[in-house]
């Protein structure tokens, strides 16, 4: 649960973070990424002093990863406009941003094998990033569903539920109720990529560990598993929005 936004002096440079309360936390914790930017990680009942003082604790070390990631500022935020690229189902799009016509209100958006071009409001065209979200939750919402249909169908597994959103510390999750939970932007990742994360959390709906009988499991509901997951890993940065 996402507590607030903060400020604090690192280094003498003001950097800004966010406290994030967690059920799964044991002890306070520090996470940086280009993703999310800083983000303090606080066990349900500790503290909101824990924050500051896990800072100043780990001040040289928190300085050399914001430094790093290039998130003082925040999580790092890509700028859209007409040239820029979005990666969808891990190609890569060139974006044409267009007017609609006059007696028009609603956005038109059309994926090519090159482009994606997208017909907006005027007003929209100088920050077309709402609508572009929230076309790509909609694509995400989906593949997605068709992805766990038919993973599903062939592991023998099926959820109780599945929601695309946004996720912040992960790609995916599922719920000891049988719910899984995906990160809209997977959508911008390669096929393969996306099937890895989806049978990962298919798995997980029997072995709620990552131990030898879920390895099993998923090595056989996805061969390639550990080697998609690594490119995830390796490539998260690309998939940003």
């Amino acid at each position: 649960m996402e507590l607030r936004h903060e400020t604090v002096l690192v280094a003498g440079r003001p950097v800004r973070y966010r406290i994030r309360r967690s059920a799964r936390a044991r002890r306070p914790a520090i996470q940086v990424s280009k993703r999310d930017g800083v983000v303090v990680v606080l066990p349900r009942r500790a503290p909101l002093v824990e924050a500051p003082r896990l800072i100043a604790a780990s001040e040289a070390w928190l300085d050399r990863m914001v430094q790093r990631h290039g998130v003082a500022d925040g999580p790092l935020r890509r700028d859209y406009a007409t040239g820029s690229e979005i990666r969808i189902l891990g190609e890569a799009r060139r974006l044409v941003l267009m007017a609609l016509p006059p007696d028009r209100q609603r956005p038109r958006i059309g994926l090519g094998e090159t482009t994606l071009v997208a017909e907006l409001r005027p007003v929209d065209i100088l920050t077309p990033r709402p609508v572009l979200e929230k076309y790509l939750r909609k694509l995400a919402r989906q593949d997605l569903r068709e992805r766990v249909a038919r993973l599903a169908e062939s592991i023998g597994l099926w959820p109780a539920r599945v929601i695309v959103g946004e996720r912040t510390t992960r790609w995916g999750s599922c719920s000891g109720r049988g719910t899984l939970s995906f990160c809209f932007r997977l959508v911008m990742a390669p096929p393969a990529v996306i099937d890895a994360v989806v049978a990962h959390e298919i798995c997980h709906l029997r072995h709620m560990n990552h131990g030898r009988r879920f390895q099993r499991l998923v090595t056989l509901a996805c061969p390639d598993h550990d080697e998609q997951m690594k490119w995830l890993r390796e490539h998260e940065d690309e998939l940003l929005f």
